[in-house]
C-alpha cells in the first residue's frame, strides 16, 4: 500500500460516461464505496449488486451435565459476516483503464503497510459504504470491516475490449467479498444491549 499522500478514485467520470453505466450511478448516487482507514485511500464504483447475504452467527458453547437433561449454553460473542458480489462494466477503453486502477486500488488495501523500517504493519480495517443494507447503526454510513477474501472473476462472455496490440481489458469484472462487520465503538451508554438500538440499520 502507497504511503504518504492519500489517493481517492471516484466512479468513472471521463469523456465516456454518457455511454456507461456510471450516468445512471451518478444521477442517482449508486455507489458502492471503500474506505481504507489506515491511509485514508478510497475507491467508489457503480453500485451494480449481483448478490448480498448479511450473517449473524453467535459464538457459544455447551456443557452436557447427567443431572440435567438440557445443556448448559454459554454465548461468547456475535459475529456479522457480510458477503457482497458487484460487477465493474466498461463501456469504452477510457473506461475500462480507469476501472482497472480503482480495481487494483481496492486489492492493495488487503495488503499490509510499510512503517518507515519497511516492517510490515497489518492494520485491515476497511469501511463500506453507499448500500443501506451495510449500516451499523451509527452516524457514518456503511459498516467498519476486516475483508478477509476478494476474488476478482473475469467475466469472458460479455466481451473484451482490445484497443492496440498487448493491452486487453474486460467489459465485465466481478467482484466478491466477505468479510467480518465490527462492533461500533460509539455506543450510547446506559443500554441493556451492547448494540447500537439499530443495528444493524436496514433503512
Amino acid at each position: 500500500m502507497a504511503q504518504g499522500r492519500r489517493h481517492t478514485i471516484g466512479v468513472y467520470s471521463g469523456k465516456d460516461a454518457g455511454y456507461s453505466i456510471v450516468k445512471h450511478a451518478q444521477d442517482k448516487n449508486y455507489k458502492l464505496m471503500f474506505e481504507h482507514i489506515p491511509t485514508g485511500h478510497k475507491v467508489s464504483f457503480p453500485a451494480i449488486i449481483q448478490s448480498f447475504s448479511d450473517s449473524h452467527d453467535a459464538q457459544s458453547s455447551e456443557k452436557l451435565f447427567a443431572s440435567n437433561s438440557n445443556p448448559q449454553i454459554t454465548q461468547a460473542a456475535t459475529n456479522r459476516r457480510i458477503s457482497l458480489t458487484f460487477k465493474v462494466l466498461s463501456a469504452s477503453v477510457d473506461e475500462a483503464r480507469h476501472n482497472e486502477q480503482s480495481v487494483n486500488l481496492l486489492l492493495q488495501m488487503l495488503y499490509p503497510t510499510l512503517t518507515p523500517l519497511n516492517i510490515a504493519n497489518f492494520d485491515p480495517y476497511i469501511r463500506i459504504s453507499g448500500f443501506n443494507m451495510l449500516n451499523d447503526g451509527t452516524a457514518d454510513p456503511g459498516a467498519e470491516c476486516i475483508i478477509q477474501n476478494i476474488m476478482y472473476t473475469l467475466d469472458l462472455e460479455e466481451g473484451i475490449i482490445a484497443p492496440e496490440s498487448g493491452e486487453i481489458h474486460m467489459s465485465c469484472i466481478v467482484i466478491t467479498i466477505d468479510a467480518i462487520a465490527l462492533l461500533p465503538e460509539d455506543l450510547e451508554q446506559g443500554r441493556n444491549s451492547p448494540y447500537p438500538e439499530r443495528y444493524p440499520r436496514y433503512r
